[in-house]
This record gives C-alpha cells, sequence and structure tokens, in this order.
C-alpha cells in the first residue's frame, strides 16, 4: 500500500460516547470531516461583522457529529436544525462542545494547542 492509500485509508476522524441526562440516551459523537468543518465555518461566519452566529453553528455540530451508538448510523438530519434549537440548551451544550473539541475546534482544543506552543526551546530559553 502506498503512503496516499495509507492515509485515504486511516480511521482518522475521533469519536466518544457521550451521556445526555437531559434525554435519557447515550450518544456517539465524532469529530467533523474536513468538509462538515469548512461547511460549518461558511454558514457560521459573518465575515461583513466578523462575528459568529452561534444559532446556525450549535445545529449544524449537533446534525454532523451526532451518531447512533449502536448503528453508526447519523441520527438528525439537515430538516432538524429548528428542533434541535428548540431542546434543553444544555444537552445542546455538552453535544457542541465535544462535537468540537473533536474536530479540532473551541476553548480545549485551542487551550491543548497553547500549551504545544509554550514548550518550545525558544520559550525555554528566554525564561532565564
Amino acid at each position: 500500500m502506498n503512503l496516499r492509500d495509507k492515509i485515504l485509508a486511516a480511521t482518522d476522524i475521533p469519536s466518544e460516547v457521550v451521556r445526555i441526562p437531559e434525554w435519557d440516551v447515550d450518544i456517539l459523537v465524532k469529530g467533523m470531516s474536513a468538509g462538515d468543518r469548512l461547511h460549518l465555518q461558511k454558514v457560521s461566519y459573518d465575515q461583513t461583522t466578523g462575528q459568529v452566529h452561534m444559532e446556525k453553528m450549535y445545529p449544524d455540530i449537533v446534525v454532523s457529529c451526532c451518531f447512533d451508538p449502536e448503528s453508526g448510523d447519523a441520527i438528525f438530519t439537515d430538516a432538524d436544525k429548528d428542533a434541535i434549537l428548540s431542546k434543553s440548551s444544555a444537552a445542546v451544550e455538552k453535544i457542541a462542545e465535544v462535537g468540537l473539541r473533536l474536530s479540532g475546534l473551541g476553548k480545549d482544543a485551542n487551550d491543548e494547542a497553547g500549551k504545544d506552543s509554550s514548550n518550545t526551546p525558544s520559550d525555554d530559553s528566554s525564561s532565564s
């Protein structure tokens, strides 16, 4: 197998089962694919104002990241976005946080990136 085939065959999207007590269910939350992440950024970011529209972002995260832990099937479709906004904010927030973290986005991902960059040799040498 050549390098290209090895990369394209890799199972590289992280996932974890998350308990949602508000709904009394366990959900398999997966990180977004590169395409899903780009779509999320496109639909939720207003280039004229520089603001992120959370009312567009959260339903897209839930649709992109929620799967049945037994079958692996997607739980929601784009048609469910308005219904998702009517659900518990705590439940949707929990899914969004995990989905963003698994996708390399969000506060936890930024904290980890900051930790990695703070340990560079140039930082150590300037602290004396």
